[in-house]
């Protein structure tokens, strides 16, 4: 192994966490982002965002689908949840290759994190290499950080969750909380286009059964090769800051508690301890002064946090006989629209950057289904770039949903009634 070479800053992760620290230190001093994989390899994410991160990082070429409404179905009964700014599917290698595109004079390299040396140089493959500003994006692992000392993520507050691609449409990003067979954990189907990405998660980190939990949801025997991939998220909100080290994204246990939602944070937090580590590198602020405010800032977020995982943790230990009416309750337009905006000042969309001080301004078609550029680039593919599952012949008596939104509902492709649900889910168990 040679010796150390010298940088300005490294981050370790290249998902969304990382893009985003990096693309704010681009133009400021000699910066290396690292991962174990290619950027825009390794998806893990169901790829569900506010549309207005992809206005705001101008990303429209990765938008997918609008999805204008929410469906969280307990027991028998959707709730049915019309936000007033509407979320978003995109694809996830498109939108990793635009915030590349964008890294200004950022080296990146193929080299996975394997400890920190004696004299204090982090181990990237082959490489010894030292940086003032070291960013941990390194998802749920935090690698760098328990390199420094920090604990290993907690297991008691891991979710886990598989996902498949089905040859589905719809219109909500739809959820079924504590189906059959899943009493501690979620179903999910949110539609992108020209598929639907399906998944199953537990909010207690289990993972015996998940995949067998799915299959039973999508009414098949078994997957083809490659079509099922699956992780671990946080639900806990960790240390922002460890040692002398920023720590962002999953890493930092950012992902947001309940809904499960780790992209929009990832990119707010991530520019955020990019823009500080960046003021370092400009001369404009001490490490330690920069390294106290991306906590002060993630800090503010913390009671929020909070809340979510105390309405997680009596979601899964509730009676469905009390979860469902609370539900239905948060439905109530006067107090879903104050659960929205708590919800969407934890990780605002409005601080993203298109690049450092440049803030994007493009609106995206926001009208129910619409689809966007993502899709229309796959059509001109031979073939997909991932296995999607056909329509099975245990759910093909789907009828459209009621109340679905859309103007031509011919594009909404509903889920099967929940006792066929049911049904598929004990098949698969037995």
């Amino acid at each position: 192994m040679t010796g150390a070479e010298t940088y300005d800053a490294v981050v370790v992760g290249a998902s969304f966490a990382g893009l985003a620290a990096a693309g704010q230190l681009a133009g400021s001093g000699r910066v290396l982002l690292a991962d174990r994989e290619p950027i825009g390899a390794g998806e893990t994410s169901a790829c569900g965002t506010p549309l207005a991160v992809l206005e705001r990082l101008d990303a429209g070429d990765a938008l997918e689908q609008v999805c204008p409404e929410v469906v969280i179905n307990v027991g028998d009964r959707p709730v049915r949840f019309r936000p007033s700014r509407p979320f978003a599917t995109f694809d996830y290698a498109t939108l990793c290759g635009i915030l590349a595109s964008r890294l200004e004079e950022v080296e990146t390299a193929v080299a996975p994190f394997r400890g920190i040396a004696d004299d204090g140089a982090l181990l990237l493959g082959e490489r010894r290499v030292r940086a003032e500003v070291v960013i941990d994006a390194s998802g749920w692992r935090r690698v760098v950080a328990r390199a420094l000392g920090a604990p290993a993520a907690d297991r008691g507050h891991l979710s886990a969750g598989v996902e498949t691609r089905a040859a589905r449409g719809g219109c909500a990003l739809e959820f079924w909380l504590r189906p059959p067979g899943l009493a501690k954990g979620v179903h999910w189907a949110f539609p992108g286009g020209d598929h639907s990405r399906e998944g199953s998660a537990s909010y207690v980190g289990e993972t015996r059964g998940l995949r067998s939990d799915l299959a039973g949801f999508e009414g098949v025997d078994e997957f083809p090769p490659r079509a099922v991939h699956g992780g671990c998220f946080p639900s806990r909100l960790g240390p922002a800051v460890w040692d002398r080290l920023f720590v962002v994204g999953d890493a930092a246990g950012q992902c947001l508690p309940l809904t499960g939602e780790g992209v929009r944070p990832a990119l707010v937090f991530g520019q955020e301890a990019g823009r500080q580590a960046r003021a370092v590198l400009l001369g404009a602020q001490t490490l330690e002064a920069a390294l106290s405010r991306y906590r002060e800032r993630v800090e503010r977020a913390r009671r929020a946090y909070a809340a979510l995982e105390r309405f997680q943790f009596c979601t899964i230990r509730w009676p469905l006989g009390v979860v469902g009416p609370a539900v239905r309750a948060s439905s109530w337009e006067p107090l879903s629209r104050r659960l929205e905006s708590v919800y969407w000042h934890l990780a605002d969309p409005a601080t993203l950057e298109v690049a450092p001080g440049t803030r994007g301004h493009n609106t995206l078609a926001d009208g129910c289904c619409e689809t966007g550029p993502a899709v229309a680039s796959r059509t001109e593919r031979p073939t997909p770039p991932w296995p999607v599952l056909a329509p099975s012949p245990a759910r093909s008596d789907h009828g459209h949903p009621s109340a679905c939104g859309c103007d031509e509902p011919d594009h909404c492709s509903a889920r099967p009634p929940r006792g066929r649900v049911r049904a598929n889910a004990a098949e698969a168990r037995r």
